[in-house]
């Protein structure tokens, strides 16, 4: 990714699994927050690469991992940025 992204890495969660990947959210001039960026998201789908699926709950479990994946936005009951790379 160019410098026109930061990258987050979040963990995200739905109602029967968790995914641990990192957002890349692009740069604005007034430098936006995470918060504002996901309220504002104007897509179907929230992209997360470099991605550990695990069932919800079981974080400390070692799960499949994926180098994409795209979540219904409609189907996330959770999201917290974990680190800003």
């Amino acid at each position: 990714m160019s410098e026109r992204y930061r990258k987050i890495r979040v963990l995200v969660e739905t109602s029967q699994r968790a995914f641990r990947g990192i957002v890349h959210q692009p740069v604005t001039p007034d430098n936006q927050r995470f918060s504002d960026y996901i309220n504002t998201y104007p897509h179907a789908f929230l992209s997360l690469s470099d991605v550990q699926v695990t069932e919800r709950g079981q974080h400390s479990r070692a799960g499949d991992k994926q180098d994409f994946i795209a979540i219904s936005v409609s189907a996330i009951t959770y999201i917290t940025v974990t680190e800003e790379e």
